[in-house]
């Protein structure tokens, strides 16, 4: 375990090279921490409002196109999608340049949706649904062009992820009440298919195949309550899509994010996932519960998920938007954890 920054309040910390050394920086919030001491350097400075910062996400892309890293965000309070500037070898300020404000967003998310190589943004927003495409032009503001994209009504709400439900080789975008079908043309409208409740569902649900019978199920946690899950997907005997729902784990409170990695190296990914610390500051079912993170490896000859410690008891949780990656390039994942209690590092000793 690694401590980055104990007095770190912000729940989302993205994995780069910030400075183009050859090495993977942490941003997260207001700082970025240089590798391999974990220097801290100031980025801006970030509005503060009831134990919340105004910043959900922390998603590293170039997004201007000129070799330096951005970060992609999004934030609650201020209903804004915007993106923070890499500076770069100028040493300038690095600027916040809005995209768009939809409304109150949990957090954000990135995903080739379109599937042209280039990472798209997908907030997770309370009151619509859209997922934003940047464009390169050298003759627009600040270089970049946005689009928006309109998702189906019905996708709007707590929760939401990205990836091929029905095999057909083309994104689709789950959210808490069914998912959304991506047309086969790219400005035609997104069909929606309400075939399951989620409840108030983690930010993501990962669509991965669990089972390992060639077809995408759906696993997720509630983000603000008990309970991890994951729905089997199936046919009936009329060829018609089924979902079946199966527990996990529901021992501990707010899985509100989770991703996928193979940290034993046996090239199958494992579930990674832990407490959101005080996600409505203390107020939701086991909200003063311990922190904990864990990893759940599947069975699938028994057909159950087991799970293994990472930390628990201690002050390592588990933000709303991190990364899991081979920080020191020793062969082996390794698992970034922000929030409110604090900026961790822990890392894998399998090499």
């Amino acid at each position: 375990m690694h401590l980055i920054n104990a007095e770190s309040k912000f729940e989302a910390a993205g994995v780069c090279d910030v400075n183009n050394d050859g090495k993977l920086d942490i941003f997260s919030g207001g700082f970025w921490y240089e590798a391999p001491n974990w220097k801290k350097h100031f980025v801006r400075d970030v509005k503060y409002e009831s134990n919340y910062y105004y910043d959900f996400a922390s998603l590293p892309m170039d997004i201007d196109g000129d070799g330096w890293i951005d970060i992609a965000s999004a934030a609650w309070h201020n209903k804004m999608v915007y993106w923070v500037r890499n500076p770069g070898n100028s040493g300038g300020e690095w600027e916040v340049i809005e995209v768009d404000t939809p409304g109150n967003m949990e957090t954000a998310l990135s995903f080739d949706i379109n599937g042209d190589g280039q990472p798209d943004i997908l907030p997770n927003i309370m009151t619509t649904a859209a997922w934003y495409e940047f464009h390169r032009d050298p003759s627009a503001k600040h270089k970049v062009r946005w689009e928006k994209h309109p998702l189906p009504k019905e996708a709007a709400g707590h929760g939401n992820g990205a990836g091929d439900i029905n095999g057909d080789g083309r994104c689709d975008i789950v959210a808490a009440r069914g998912w959304a079908q991506q047309p086969l043309d790219k400005d035609g409208q997104w069909q929606w298919h309400g075939e399951f409740d989620l409840g108030h569902c983690s930010v993501p649900a990962l669509v991965h195949d669990v089972d390992g019978d060639t077809d995408a199920d759906i696993i997720w946690g509630l983000g603000h309550n008990y309970g991890l899950f994951w729905l089997e997907q199936g046919k009936d005997n009329a060829g018609k899509r089924t979902w079946k729902k199966h527990e996990i784990d529901s021992s501990w409170s707010q899985p509100h994010f989770m991703l996928l990695a193979d940290l034993d190296n046996d090239g199958s990914d494992e579930l990674v996932t832990g407490k959101r610390y005080h996600a409505h500051n203390g107020n939701d079912p086991g909200g003063n519960d311990p922190k904990c993170v864990y990893y759940y490896k599947f069975d699938r000859t028994q057909s159950q998920w087991n799970r293994h410690l990472i930390h628990q008891g201690g002050e390592v949780a588990f933000g709303i938007n991190t990364e899991a990656v081979d920080m020191d390039k020793d062969g082996d994942i390794d698992i970034v954890t922000p929030g409110k209690s604090g900026l961790y590092l822990i890392e894998n000793l399998l090499k």
